[in-house]
């Protein structure tokens, strides 16, 4: 597990791209043998910085996934903070996620987003981790100690009024259940459309609408008790 803490890490640049795959041999040439042609294409359509997440995946080079990477630092990172209460732990898994998404590139689906898939990939290595400290008889995600939990919501800037309303609300969402706190995150804080938000918990869209109006009624009544 990664050693580095919150107060190490510029708010702003939660996580350097330093920290993801990028050793030639693991990234260059990841993506699939079609899209060879896709970086002269893509070229002429603009630099990196202005390229779609989708076209930036399919170029398959160094310079191209750092781009990504950077672009999902806040919102990727944040979400994995939020969903484990555990910040290092949340550095790890979104490392891990990029690896995952290089590794399978030539499963990736033209027709789908790429934010999609790569939260799909970051969701199920907590569903994962969340197993593994059920078998080792660890303490559940989201019920560290204050530390933990300190670390999670670390924003040195904030006054503690504000401070004191984030914890309140972490400390609902984890009274949720872990499929109703996972649509409040994804549409919310991650800003996927609900559609976009079922296709990561492969669910149909009827049923993602149906869950989150029952998270958020759920939430409305546990902040009410909060803040009566």
């Amino acid at each position: 597990m990664a050693a580095s803490s919150t107060e190490n890490r510029d708010s702003a640049n939660p996580l350097p791209p330093s920290r993801v795959p990028t050793e030639e041999k693991e990234v260059q040439g990841y993506a699939q043998p079609a899209d060879k042609s896709a970086p002269d294409r893509l070229e002429q359509a603009g630099t990196s910085s202005k390229l779609s997440d989708e076209a930036l995946f399919l170029r398959g080079d160094k310079e191209s996934l750092e781009v990504l990477v950077n672009r999902y630092q806040q919102t990727l990172y944040g979400l994995l903070v939020h969903v484990t209460g555990d910040a290092s732990l949340a550095e790890d898994l979104f490392q891990e996620a990029f690896v995952r998404a290089v590794r399978g590139a030539k499963t990736f689906d033209r027709n789908r987003s790429f934010k999609s898939w790569v939260t799909a990939i970051a969701l199920n290595l907590v569903r994962d981790e969340v197993r593994k400290r059920k078998l080792r008889g660890e303490i559940p995600l989201g019920e560290g100690g204050p530390e933990e939990q300190a670390a999670a919501g670390d924003q040195p800037r904030e006054s503690a009024e504000r401070q004191d309303e984030v914890a309140r609300v972490r400390g609902a969402l984890f009274e949720l259940t872990e499929k109703e706190r996972e649509i409040v995150l994804l549409h919310f804080y991650q800003g996927l459309t609900l559609g976009e938000a079922a296709e990561v918990l492969n669910v149909p869209l009827g049923t993602a609408k149906s869950r989150l109006h029952g998270a958020l009624v759920r939430l409305k009544g546990l902040l009410r008790s909060e803040w009566p």
